[in-house]
């Protein structure tokens, strides 16, 4: 059993009919409980839900297919306060042109380097001088949108 857990109130008879049925009053039968609602959540894994749940189940569906190529979901690129994490990608507007990066086993990685955001900024503006928190737009795992990354710092304070 799951060390994190929740109580389900179930109606006594119920309960009581469980432990008769498996004939021993001292039995826990919390597994048998489980076990039932896993061969349900088994068995309906498929069906129709909410759009909601779908959704929910597809993101974490994208985040295990990107675990080998960007490195643990969990983990990722620290940017003094904004935590960027794996599979993250920044994108940077320069002469008309989009450029992209990637945050990758704990790396921002742009054409195969690992950089800071101030050095990517930096480089894609050919050595030039840039602020990367007003340059660079961030686009986290489970964003919809690109977000600026000054407003994601300040979001964070």
């Amino acid at each position: 059993m799951n060390t994190n857990v929740v109580f389900v109130p179930i109606p006594a008879e119920m309960y009581n009919e469980l432990v008769i049925r498996c004939g021993n009053p001292t039995v826990d039968v919390s597994g048998y409980i489980e076990h039932a609602v896993e061969t349900y959540l088994d068995r309906t894994e498929d069906d129709e839900w909410s759009p909601q749940y779908n959704s929910i189940r597809e993101v974490e569906r994208e985040l295990e297919r990107m675990g080998p190529e960007f490195g643990a979901p969990s983990k990722g690129y620290q940017w003094l306060t904004v935590f960027l994490p794996n599979g993250t990608r920044l994108k940077m507007a320069y002469k008309g042109r989009d450029y992209y990066a990637e945050v990758a086993h704990e790396q921002i990685i742009y054409e195969g380097e690992a950089f800071s955001p101030s050095s990517l900024a930096n480089r894609i503006a050919s050595g030039t001088s840039r602020n990367a928190w007003r340059d660079l737009w961030i686009k986290k795992p489970r964003d919809k949108e690109w977000l600026l990354a000054d407003d994601v710092r300040r979001n964070r304070a």
